[in-house]
This record gives structure tokens, C-alpha cells and sequence, in this order.
């Protein structure tokens, strides 16, 4: 079996993450250095709040800086378990997922720390502090979802007899022999069936509802390989009907 070649993690690719990352990180710096004289004396809680958040943004956005910064190669397919099985996986890079979901969680509890100071201040507030924690609490589940596993950082499984893709809309799987066509779109690869996945996805107000039933859906920006080779790879391994790329055009696999 041949795998796809690995890339490596350099160039225009890695530094330009690196500069983005850093000037996020240097806005919340400004942002907190404007903030925080206004913090003495008898300042609104809330606005503690949100300093503390920025500063917490700031730290998570350096260390993701920092990991992009030292990292020369990103992920590349291995072998691995899922549910139990022996598969070939290739997984997005872990840094920036847990960069987002780190994110997330501050706001979920800036969204309901606010909330409660709006609570306890009564009147208008109360309202504005509600409708801050409704968004908190969004939040808060999209995180909890990470954690019972139905929203998932990206990954490509190929066990025996299945193809298993996993994505922020949750897991989906399907036989080898259902597979009719592999082809890039953009840097996902998109695997079409003749029949509907198997899903155990996000509930409607947390994953998009853009993706049809009966195609699995791979984002592989994080990852060590190009997309067309992951292509190539997968169309050698399930044997499909045809390849191609987003464009539409196809060739027969091997």
C-alpha cells in the first residue's frame, strides 16, 4: 500500500498563520492595556470580565503562535482505533481545534459570568444579562458536545470495511462498497455514496446543515498531505467508479 507523500509544515503557509496569530493576540494586548487603568476604584464588574477574557484570549492565541511557530510537520496518516476497530487515520492537527474550543469556553463563561451581573443589577439589566447568557450557553454546550464526542476535530478512517469521517458536524460512516466517487473540493476531500451515511451529529443549532446526507466531508487544511494526494490514495484503497476534482472532471481508479 502506498500512502500519500507528506509535506512539510513551512513557508508562506506556517509564517503567515504565525503573523495572523500575533496580531490578534497584540489587538488584545491593546485592548487590555486600554482596559486596565479603567479598573480601579468601584469600576462595573463587567467590564472585569471582559478584560479578563481578552487576557485570556491573548495567552491561548500565543501559545497557539507559539506551537505554529515550532512546528515543522503537521499530521500525517498513521494508524489508529476507532470504536473499537483498527483503522488508517489521518487527523487534523490537534493545536488550532483546541485553540477554538479553548475560546469557546471563555466565552461561555464570560457570556454567563455577565448574565449573572446583569441578574443581580435588576431592571434593563437583567434583561441585557439574559440575553448575554443565552449566548453564554450556546457556548457552554458547543463545548459540552466536544466532550461527549458529537462535535469532532476533523479525521479521515479507513478500518476494513467502512470509511468513518469525522467533523465539527459530528461522525459519519459508511461502507467501502458504497463509495461511488472521491474527489478534492477546495482543501476537503468529499467522498459521495450511493446510499445515506450513518450519522451521529450535533443537534441543528450547533453543526451547519449544508452537507448532504449522502457525502462524507473531510477538511484537511491541518494536515502533513495535499489534498489531491489523500485523493488519490482513498480512490486506490475503496476502488471507486470515478475520481475528480471539484470542477467535476473524472478519471477511473485503479
Amino acid at each position: 500500500m502506498t500512502r500519500p507523500p507528506a509535506v512539510g509544515f513551512s513557508g508562506r503557509a506556517k509564517w503567515g498563520e504565525v503573523v495572523v496569530d500575533l496580531l490578534l493576540a497584540a489587538g488584545g494586548a491593546l485592548l487590555v492595556l486600554v482596559g486596565a487603568p479603567e479598573l480601579s476604584g468601584t469600576r462595573p464588574l463587567g467590564l472585569w470580565l471582559l478584560v479578563l477574557y481578552t487576557s485570556f484570549a491573548v495567552a491561548v492565541t500565543l501559545v497557539l503562535a507559539a506551537a505554529v511557530a515550532v512546528s515543522s510537520q503537521l499530521p500525517r496518516l498513521g494508524e489508529g482505533v476507532v470504536d473499537g476497530r483498527p483503522a488508517l487515520v489521518l487527523r487534523s492537527w490537534a493545536a488550532p481545534w483546541w485553540h477554538a474550543v479553548a475560546l469557546d469556553l471563555g466565552l461561555a463563561g464570560l457570556g454567563l459570568a455577565l448574565a449573572g451581573v446583569g441578574l443581580a443589577a435588576g431592571g434593563e439589566w437583567a434583561v441585557v444579562g439574559s440575553l448575554v447568557g443565552v449566548v453564554g450557553a450556546w457556548f457552554l454546550v458547543r463545548v459540552g458536545l466536544v466532550a461527549l464526542g458529537r462535535r469532532r476535530r476533523p479525521a479521515l478512517w479507513l478500518t476494513a470495511d467502512e470509511v468513518v469521517a469525522d467533523a465539527p458536524a459530528g461522525r459519519a460512516r459508511a461502507p467501502r462498497g458504497a463509495v461511488r466517487a472521491v474527489r478534492s473540493r477546495g482543501r476537503s476531500v468529499v467522498v459521495e455514496l450511493d446510499r445515506d451515511a450513518t450519522w451521529v451529529s450535533s443537534p441543528r443549532p450547533w453543526r451547519r446543515s449544508t452537507t448532504a446526507r449522502d457525502t462524507l466531508v473531510v477538511d484537511c487544511t491541518d494536515t502533513g498531505h495535499r489534498t489531491s494526494d489523500v485523493v488519490a490514495w482513498l480512490a486506490d484503497e475503496v476502488a471507486p467508479v470515478s475520481t475528480g476534482s471539484g470542477r467535476g472532471r473524472t478519471r477511473r481508479a485503479r
